[in-house]
């Protein structure tokens, strides 16, 4: 019996935890949300953002739910945003991406000087449309098309960088189809 109460009281314990870390992640990710969506235009509506007048939450599930890969970059090369596209691409959650250095996370030691070079160059207010190599958490090694520019805070002050990717090897097929052919790719909520 005593043996049976120590090992619910390790589960309580154990899933405490969990929550205590998914309650972090989620205060660090409003915290995150609410410094890039400062709009430095703002509607009449307080609780609204852009031009159009969407909501927090319409502009969340916004960038949830792009086809492409998306992250935020800060200027020490720390992941600040990670959608679903991204967790689906580089087979790392939300909760593992965020806050680690992104070279770390996904980019082969062989390939970190061209990182850092392209990095420098998108800091410096340039954006970047390229190939890239990338290692997915699987260990598998791809080639992504990124596409990442600059990000400014609502001062004009270049706080870190915006990218976009997609699995090359997709947007190779798609080329190669005839008109009106797509890649069909259904992700679960």
């Amino acid at each position: 019996m005593e043996e049976e109460l120590r090992e619910k009281l390790r589960a309580l314990e154990e899933g405490q935890a969990e929550l205590r870390r998914e309650v972090t992640r989620l205060m660090r990710t409003e915290r995150l949300w609410q410094q890039f969506t400062r709009p430095a235009f703002r509607t009449a509506a307080p609780r609204m953002l852009g031009r159009v007048g969407l909501s927090r939450r319409h502009h969340a599930m916004i960038l949830q739910s792009l086809g492409e890969a998306a992250s935020i970059i800060d200027l020490q090369g720390r992941i600040l945003y990670w959608n679903r596209r991204a967790e689906h691409l580089y087979g790392y959650s939300a909760s593992e991406a965020i806050g680690r250095n992104v070279d770390d996370l996904l980019v082969d030691p062989r390939d970190t000087l061209a990182s850092g070079a392209i990095m420098k160059n998108i800091f410096t207010g340039k954006c970047w449309r390229g190939k890239f190599p990338i290692v997915k958490k699987s260990g598998d090694r791809i080639s992504v098309f990124a596409d990442a520019t600059p990000l400014y805070d609502d001062n004009g002050a270049l706080i870190g960088l915006v990218c976009l990717a997609a699995d090359l090897q997709i947007l190779r097929e798609i080329v190669r189809s005839p008109p009106f052919v797509g890649h069909w790719n259904f992700m679960e909520e």
